[in-house]
């Protein structure tokens, strides 16, 4: 799998759903399954911009891809701070608004939408692997 750096940045959110959808473009999906990947790389690469980071110099967002059969494998990588998304508890979405804690939402529709999700820390960066049907 060949590997494309970004900066860590919110423009660069478009830039990666182009590269992704470039590099799966030879499969032929449906465009509800392409905006579910849309939606992950934005709720992934958001909070790497927003959290992971904020204030850390050097900082990149690096992107795998490949298909096996029906699935694209998204690797989404960086050198931020460690979290892994998999230890946030689920938000109570039939909470009322008051009664949520503000947050995790974006993390809880990943987890929905990808088939397997899988989180290492490994040499200072968070890599997040998700498997998706295509």
């Amino acid at each position: 799998m060949k590997t494309k750096s970004f900066k860590p940045k919110i423009e660069s959110v478009h830039q990666i759903q182009g590269y992704v959808k470039n590099k799966i473009s030879i499969i032929d999906s449906n465009e509800n399954k392409l905006l579910k990947i849309d939606l992950i790389i934005e709720e992934i690469v958001v909070n790497i911009v927003n959290y992971g980071c904020k204030g850390i110099k050097n900082c990149v967002i690096d992107i795998r891809v490949e298909t096996s059969g029906d699935n694209v494998i998204l690797e989404i990588s960086d050198n931020g701070v460690a979290f892994n998304p998999l230890d946030r508890k689920d938000p109570d979405i039939k909470a009322g608004l008051d009664k949520r804690r503000p947050g995790g939402l974006g993390i809880f529709f990943v987890k929905q939408i990808a088939k397997e999700m899988h989180y290492i820390r490994k040499d200072n960066k968070n890599i997040i692997r998700l498997c998706l049907d295509l």
